[in-house]
């Protein structure tokens, strides 16, 4: 997968330095986990069920407070919008329309009343219908989030997240429910918004050639440390006794 220009430049996005955290007094989930990702660079986690990926990424959007080392993200910068989130469990509200949803995405930028009231403008509309035909979900921007499928309301998540344009984009595994061909068309609506706005994602994910099918480079983590950071080429190449063999080094 080719970086964007941003990518290249060098400078960072996200700094993880010897980052530990964990849920109970005395009893850590990571252990020193460190990566650096640059600006315009899209970066993936992955690693087993219970290896402390959510986790991570909690304390990268700033939940959870690590019990040592940092977390800093220069590419936010304190500004409300710029950190954009696509959560595993997609927290959208159920009696609102598809368009109103993904019009939340727009939250800092609009405030919380204009967007309580439903008062949008015609182009912060027309900017919501736009992420939708981006996702495949134009013209159905007046329906109930109720009424689509799982893999549809996926879409209206990753929509959101695009109409807010962030700077630093989080994904907790949101090519889950989408089936190869529209996982592969999100992935290149996010690799076109990357490149043209400079916008760094990390994502988490179960499946790893899932993730070096959309990164650029891949943390391997198990049992809540940082094994080693690979090129997406390298592990699209490596079979599937390799990816195992990492695992067990831990």
């Amino acid at each position: 997968m080719s970086s964007s220009p941003a990518a290249e430049a060098g400078a960072p996005a996200l700094v993880v330095e010897a980052l530990s955290a964990g849920y109970q007094r005395g009893r850590a989930v990571l252990h020193e986990v460190s990566f650096t990702v640059p600006q315009g660079a899209w970066w993936a986690v992955v690693g087993p069920s219970g290896c402390g990926k959510t986790t991570l990424l909690r304390a990268v959007l700033g939940v959870l407070k690590p019990t040592t080392g940092a977390v800093r993200r220069p590419a936010v910068n304190g500004a409300r919008d710029a950190l954009g989130y696509i959560p595993q469990q997609l927290g959208l509200v159920r009696n609102l329309s598809v368009r109103e949803n993904v019009l939340l995405g727009g939250l800092g930028r609009i405030g919380p009343w204009r967007s309580l009231l439903g008062r949008f403008t015609a182009s912060e509309v027309a900017a919501a219908d736009v992420a939708l035909a981006e996702v495949g979900l134009g013209g159905r921007g007046d329906e109930r989030t109720t009424e689509l499928s799982g893999g549809e309301r996926r879409r209206v998540a990753i929509a959101r997240a695009i109409i807010q344009r962030p700077r630093l984009l989080v994904a907790d595994e949101f090519l889950a429910e989408l089936d190869p061909i529209t996982s592969a068309a999100i992935v290149t609506v996010l690799q076109r918004l990357r490149e043209s706005t400079g916008m760094t994602i990390l994502c988490v994910e179960h499946d790893l050639h899932a993730a070096a099918a959309a990164a650029d480079r891949v943390v391997v983590m198990a049992s809540g440390r940082k094994l080693r950071e690979v090129g997406a080429a390298e592990l699209k190449e490596a079979d599937s006794t390799s990816l195992l063999k990492w695992i067990a080094r831990a």
